[in-house]
């Protein structure tokens, strides 16, 4: 038996090979082609002819899953063109077929590049490429200095006229794209590579100033910086940062008809979805936006009657928990309060489907007046008597802090289950649900100077002017500890002693306990002390955790915030990066992430 194997022949030789076996036929009985079929239900399938031979008197097609064996009497020509990877078989009755096959070089599948598509996002570039047959892109934009600023993503369309999404762009610098196109599974067929030039950010844009990053012991992804501007009311500037310190995408919305007043708080949170959705403290509405910064819809809660306050964050049934002020709430003297009410907000249908109101669950005549030495806007007063600042979910229930009252979970159903606060002034029918201190070996803390706050044990102490808590697991919560007058000393206008925490507290609900389990930032004093905004997140792949004082930070060089990740079981700090800016905000919030959200 003679075999003759075809792989990526020139076509004029190929074409010698095949005419000469057609032409030296004997047999004049007419032939019906019956392989058309086959070839297309190859061809439907998004698959490549990666090469073929010929059998004796038939020819074997071999496709990337699966062969063709077709008889050589009914095939005529075949004609690879591998510059544009196909191969064009002509059959004996002159029908044809145009076979999508594994070729050279890729650079013919790049149609058109469109940077900053929007106007918004001057990172950001849409390509539309015209691929073979069926498939996927996976993105690359390479790295300035090493592959450890390569930003890479598989994206999920899978037709062969897409538009790929390129994220991750440097600022005024021509990057280097590389577009593998790969199958359905993500095997890669071959590549081209692009060039992009960006321009500068603004020149108000902040600061990025690294301190450390060991990147092989970090978690994997960006760092999602909600920078509010000026000030909390100001056009808020969300932008990303990767591991080196280096921008990597941001959304610059002053000439967006629609969003060039958006004052997003605590900032963006990213949906299950793919798309961020923010709440807008200029506007009182709420808003969701793509990574192009394009607004998708748009939610208007003062028409409800309510006030956006601070914090957005999706729950698991996909409706929106959202801090707020109730235009209508008083207090028993008939005088306003303010960002003390939580709703769920169900976005599909515009309606809010609960209400919280936390003077049903905590005593407003709880107050500390500040002294002088605390910015009025940052005091308490029986109108902000309670300052709800975070929002979340810890399993079926609702987990939040307040500012002057301290972090706090309870059920759907209105009912309070435990408070973590210093014990100081809290009602008697509110004392039950008071967690107990104890120290690190599980004894209980009985000086009464630390249960009411007015000192702190070695190994505990109180969350002041809390955000973010964030759950680990059933028992054990993250918080960041502002410091905010801790001890009950203001701490605005001195220096020196003041320190904040990202603090673990392992929590015993039916002994009524709470344990500090491991806290970081006390030793790193002004350095970290933000006494108000900031936040903290658990990290899941390397179980690091990100600390991220945000406000009036002291920095190397003035006032920001700090993105700090820290392994908790060695204390290494193995990120640290310092974020500067005029005004001495550098972030509400700042969340580790991946780029390129997992629907796109």
């Amino acid at each position: 038996m003679n075999i003759f194997k075809f792989s990526i022949l020139p076509g004029w030789l190929l074409c010698l090979v095949v005419f000469f076996t057609a032409c030296s036929r004997k047999d004049s009985t007419p032939i019906t082609v019956t392989s058309l079929s086959s070839f297309q239900d190859k061809i439907n399938n998004g698959l490549l002819l990666n090469s073929f031979e010929r059998n004796g008197e038939d020819f074997v097609f071999n496709f990337e899953k699966g062969q063709l064996q077709v008889s050589e009497k009914e095939i005529k020509n075949i004609v690879p063109i591998l510059d544009q990877w196909k191969t064009l078989i002509t059959f004996i009755d002159n029908s044809q077929i145009t076979v999508p096959s594994k070729g050279n070089a890729l650079d013919f599948i790049v149609e058109n590049i469109l940077l900053n598509p929007t106007g918004y996002n001057p990172l950001a570039a849409k390509v539309n490429v015209a691929l073979p047959t069926f498939g996927r892109i996976k993105v690359t934009v390479l790295g300035k200095n090493n592959a450890s600023g390569n930003i890479t993503h598989l994206c999920k369309e899978t037709s062969a006229k897409q538009t790929v999404p390129v994220l991750g762009l440097y600022p005024d610098y021509n990057n280097t794209i590389e577009l593998a196109y790969t199958d359905l599974e993500g095997n890669e067929r071959g590549k081209t590579q692009i060039k992009i030039k960006t321009t500068a950010l603004p020149s108000s844009f902040p600061e990025q100033f690294l301190v450390k990053s060991f990147p092989n012991k970090m978690e994997p992804g960006v760092n999602l910086v909600n920078y509010n501007g000026e000030s909390e009311i100001d056009l808020s500037v969300p932008y990303m940062v990767d591991n080196n310190g280096d921008v990597r995408w941001a959304l610059l919305l002053k000439t967006s008809p629609e969003l060039n007043k958006l004052a997003a708080s605590v900032g963006f949170k990213r949906t299950k979805n793919g798309t961020f959705i923010a709440g807008d403290q200029n506007a009182n509405r709420i808003v969701e936006l793509d990574m192009f910064g394009t607004l998708i819809r748009q939610w208007d809660i003062l028409k409800l009657g309510y006030i956006f306050h601070h914090e957005i964050s999706e729950a698991q049934n996909g409706n929106f928990l959202i801090n707020v002020t109730k235009t209508t709430a008083k207090l028993t003297n008939g005088a306003p309060r303010i960002n003390d009410i939580i709703i769920e907000f169900d976005p599909q249908n515009s309606s809010v489907v609960k209400e919280w109101d936390l003077t049903n669950m905590v005593d407003s005549s709880r107050l500390f007046p500040p002294d002088s030495g605390t910015p009025s806007q940052f005091g308490q007063s029986p109108t902000n008597w309670a300052h709800n600042n975070s929002v979340g979910e810890m399993g079926n229930d609702i987990l939040a802090t307040m500012r002057y009252q301290g972090v706090f979970c309870y059920t759907r159903a209105g009912k309070l289950r435990w408070i973590i606060s210093p014990h100081k002034k809290w009602s008697a029918l509110l004392q039950p649900y008071l967690l107990t201190p104890i120290d690190e070996n599980g004894n209980i803390i009985t000086d009464n100077n630390v249960l009411q706050g007015d000192a702190s044990a070695n190994h505990f102490d109180w969350a002041w002017g809390p955000h973010t808590p964030v759950v680990i697991n059933e028992n054990h919560i993250l918080v960041f500890d502002n410091g905010y007058n801790r001890n009950w000393k203001s701490n605005w206008s001195t220096s020196g002693n003041n320190y904040s925490r990202v603090v673990e507290y392992k929590i015993n609900e039916v002994n009524k306990t709470v344990q500090q389990v491991w806290s970081y930032g006390k030793s790193r004093g002004e350095s970290c002390f933000s006494p108000a905004m900031s936040g903290v997140q658990y990290l899941p792949q390397t179980k690091n955790v990100l600390f991220c004082p945000g406000m009036n930070v002291q920095m190397t060089k003035g006032k920001g915030g700090r993105i700090v990740e820290i392994n908790p079981i060695t204390n290494e700090v193995v990120f640290d990066l310092e974020l500067t800016s005029t005004s001495g905000y550098g972030f509400h919030r700042t969340q580790r992430m991946n780029l390129y959200p997992d629907t796109i």
